[in-house]
């Protein structure tokens, strides 16, 4: 058995307010006061890491690759930007072999909502680190090890995650759009809690399991966009795909054995070099098929009615009704259309553009509006009960109540819809 040796977190950068040359160094102890009690060991070449445990709970081993982060990220103060900065410079510096270079070895790191954005962060050390909302845009993440880290909502857009370590990561709601994950490692990583006087507990996505229950964490892309991402080669066992935006993804080569693919938009994509289950993509959706483009020229004919409907109020055709169809293939065909009291009910419109649509009392319940484009238009009073809005465009969009001739108003209705906290916050509500 390995000896335990004590786990320290450190950061060294240069201090702030210091002018002479070769000054004393500031070393921060970032985590220090919540680690006194943690040891880091090693068993079969992987790593656990528990506060004042031993490598084994009474007869069995502890066969887990990390502390469970819930725990150790409640007890551990947020960084600042300030911080943030001064630790990602001492790596950079580290990364092209400067003077006064400090590696980045950050475990639980408490950043939710930082911003990393093109920062070059090769090889550095976040398992585990709470990164919730945080802005990695074009950041160089090649070989980082981001084993259970929490990135769930994060912008990862055109990030580099070439060979990354992102076993067990959840990355639900995350932008991945243009990133590439090149032989990255995300298959499903172990967690395991203290719980002070019982032991360990491993800890499962809906509560704790037993005291000696493994329960494993696949990497979890639920609802991403990861448009043209890269995963040629990349080891994704058992990965949650489900209702992610995977528009000309590269899967090359990529084992898919076990990924749940419900609900995936997998427009464009080629799986044939590919390793998946049989029946795995049954529930996925693709590209749009003849007997949709068929009738690509009746829908046209409908949306037109329904605006000669509107000029006469109502005297000519009739309002559109498009519940259930596929509308992609009608791309841009709605943009500026009059078409008030539109029924779209569970219609696919995945990309669709509305921008500019005049859409008061719209019924959009139950549709699938995943990237949809609302850019400025009159959505007053329209219904999206139990629509999908994930990376929906609303800026500009009028969402406010619909006065109706009986001096009552009718509210936008979004009861079970689907979609971000701030996917509203550009439209006009007031």
């Amino acid at each position: 058995m390995h000896r335990p040796r004590r786990l320290r977190a450190l950061v060294t950068v240069p201090p702030r307010g210091r002018s002479k040359a070769g000054g004393a160094r500031l070393k921060m102890s970032v985590f220090r006061r919540n680690f006194t009690n943690a040891t880091y060991c090693t068993r079969r070449h992987r790593t656990v890491a528990a506060f004042g445990a031993q490598e084994e709970i009474g007869a069995r081993p502890v066969d887990s690759t990390a502390v469970q982060a819930q725990k150790v990220q409640g007890s551990l103060p947020r960084l600042s930007q300030d911080l943030l900065n001064r630790a990602l410079d001492a790596h950079e510096r580290f990364t092209r072999r400067e003077p006064g270079a400090r590696r980045a070895v950050i475990p639980f790191m408490q950043a939710p909502g930082l911003d990393f954005s093109r920062r070059l962060l090769c090889d550095v050390e976040f398992r585990g680190a709470n990164l919730q909302r945080a802005r990695l845009t074009s950041a160089n993440l090649q070989r980082a090890s981001l084993y259970c880290a929490d990135l769930r909502g994060a912008d990862l857009r055109e990030a580099n995650l070439t060979r990354a370590d992102i076993r067990g990561a959840s990355l639900r709601q995350a932008n991945l759009s243009g990133a590439t994950l090149n032989d990255a490692d995300l298959r499903e990583g172990r967690l395991v809690l203290l719980d002070v006087p019982e032991g360990f507990r491993s800890v499962g996505k809906s509560g704790l399991g037993s005291k000696t229950e493994e329960i494993s964490f696949s990497v979890d892309f639920t609802n991403c966009s990861m448009k043209g991402v890269k995963l040629a080669n990349s080891k994704l066992k058992g990965a949650n795909f489900s209702g992610a935006l995977l528009h000309n993804a590269d899967f090359a080569g990529a084992n898919l054995t076990g990924c749940n693919f419900d609900g995936a938009v997998l427009i464009g994509v080629d799986l044939k070099q590919a390793r998946f289950d049989p029946g795995a993509l049954a529930k996925s959706i693709v590209d749009p098929g003849p007997a949709a483009v068929g009738r690509a020229a009746e829908l046209l004919s409908r949306i037109s009615s329904a605006a000669r409907w509107v000029e006469t109020d109502g005297e000519q055709d009739r309002a559109a009704n498009l519940d259930g169809e596929d509308l992609r293939p009608l791309a841009n065909a709605f943009v500026g259309r009059q078409l008030t009291a539109l029924s779209a009910r569970r219609v696919c419109a995945i990309g669709v553009n509305f921008a500019g649509a005049k859409l008061q009392g719209a019924n959009f319940e139950g549709a699938d509006l995943r990237e949809a484009d609302f850019t400025g238009a009159d959505l007053r009073g329209a219904s999206f009960r139990g629509a999908k809005l994930w990376f929906a465009k609303f800026s500009k969009a009028d969402v406010r109540p619909l006065s109706l001739d009986n001096g009552s108003s009718r509210a936008i209705d979004l009861t079970e819809a689907l979609f971000s906290r701030d996917c509203f916050a550009a439209s006009v509500q007031a």
